[in-house]
């Protein structure tokens, strides 16, 4: 965040902060976010602060915690003086601005985000939740304006100004009604998030009911599954979820997966290399389905790292070893004798279309694969690995492996010059 952040209160008063979602309880998975928004620390406020301390103290995911302070709260509901009293124990940034975010809540980390960079007092609403997530609502004893107090960012004038016993959503409802804090309206921000090619509706509500669980996961899941796939990836899919829904439910961490499967593929270069065909590409078949399985697991259980981030230049080193592997196989057994020169070809080919992408990806705002319907039907059938890895596989089937080699390459040499020729009418024509 580009300005200083305000301070951080949590409130986790009831049991529905310890509510699991995927593996981790919403008090979990918001310290996450909110260690990911910038926070290094967090005032918690709560009536049962043994119980949530207790929770918070076991090891959490993220090396770097959040330096936890606990407050006891003794009234009924949290009021103005509660809030007040954690503050001024606090050192607040000079804007004097606090988020007080509920635990007892989902929250999708761009709404934080748009709440924390508010310059005036804001709530967090959503004027039409989608309706997957209206039984959560009415599932829940929350309603009308009292749904206001979940998310807030208020400034400590605007709460010294306000009677020390009156409850903070009374103040909250009664400032609200009278258009005096502004709202942030989930429905209103954008969908669109470039990474996962794809609208993702931002959304937040309540600890769903046990018999609602499931559901709340499922939304969750959904969110982690990229769009404008390539065929062999949407027959992945149902796996990689199936597995993913599992392993959030062990200690298994992205990180893991992604070692993993560095191991899974370098383990293929080998068997390609010394001519275990069958083995080979059997294992590569695992590997086109285990690659998604880090980035799902990451985004399902806010665990991104940099390692997560940079897993995309690895599995590029990893597959041009396979494709290195076979010309080398090919060519020392005189199949190919043109191997290398191929190989040189596919991978220059391949260097230019990511330059071209690069040309024109950032002023539009989206993957070259989704500037209209014909890119996201190239998309399914261009040459990527798993493409590859599918037509060497029939090839190997039908007994004539480097015919497979040669026509992988093909493939990818003229889906790259396509994806060159697209990205240039798109500059021609000015970016539309």
């Amino acid at each position: 965040m580009k300005d200083p952040l305000p301070a951080l209160l949590i409130l986790a008063d009831s049991q529905d902060a310890l509510t699991d979602l995927c593996g981790i309880s919403l008090l979990e998975r918001l310290r996450r976010i909110v260690r990911k928004l910038g926070f290094g620390e967090a005032m918690i406020l709560s009536n049962s602060v043994e119980i949530m301390a207790r929770h918070a103290g076991q090891s959490s995911w993220y090396r770097g915690e959040i330096a936890l302070k606990f407050h006891e709260r003794k009234t009924e509901e949290v009021t103005i003086g509660d809030v007040l009293d954690c503050i001024g124990a606090t050192t607040l940034p000079p804007d004097g601005r606090v988020l007080i975010v509920s635990a007892g809540f989902y929250y999708d980390e761009r709404l934080l985000r748009v709440l924390a960079e508010a310059q005036s007092e804001s709530t967090l609403i959503d004027s039409d939740p989608p309706s997957l997530a209206k039984s959560f609502w009415e599932d829940s004893d929350i309603h009308g304006f009292g749904r206001l107090s979940c998310a807030l960012l208020l400034s400590r004038e605007w709460l010294i100004g306000k009677d020390r016993a009156v409850s903070l959503r009374q103040a909250v409802a009664s400032e609200a009604m009278s258009g005096r804090i502004a709202s942030v309206d989930a429905a209103q921000q954008p969908g669109y998030v470039r990474s996962m090619r794809r609208n993702i509706r931002p959304l937040f509500f309540p600890a769903p009911l046990p018999e609602h669980r499931a559901l709340a996961e499922r939304l969750l899941q959904d969110a982690t599954q990229k769009h404008v796939l390539d065929f062999p990836a949407i027959i992945h899919a149902p796996i990689e979820n199936w597995v993913v829904l599992r392993l959030c439910q062990t200690s298994v961490t992205p990180n893991q997966l992604t070692l993993t499967g560095a191991l899974l593929g370098a383990g293929v270069t080998i068997l390609y290399a010394f001519g275990y065909l069958w083995a080979g590409v059997l294992l590569a078949l695992v590997f086109g389905v285990w690659d998604g399985l880090d980035g799902k697991l990451a985004r399902l259980n806010e665990q991104t790292t940099r390692l997560g981030k940079s897993e995309h230049d690895l599995d590029y080193f990893v597959e041009t070893s396979w494709w290195t592997a076979l010309a080398y196989h090919f060519h020392a057994g005189g199949q190919v004798r043109y191997a290398y020169a191929l190989l040189i070809a596919f991978i220059a080919a391949d260097f230019f279309d990511r330059i071209a992408r690069r040309s024109v990806e950032p002023k539009l705002g989206r993957s070259l694969n989704e500037v209209s319907r014909f890119d996201r039907l190239v998309r399914c059938v261009a040459g990527r690995r798993n493409i590859y890895t599918w037509l060497f596989t029939f090839f190997l089937l039908l007994g004539a492996p480097a015919t497979g080699f040669v026509l992988l390459c093909c493939w990818g040499i003229a889906s790259n010059v396509l994806h060159i020729i697209r990205a240039s009418q798109i500059r021609a024509r000015g970016w539309r």
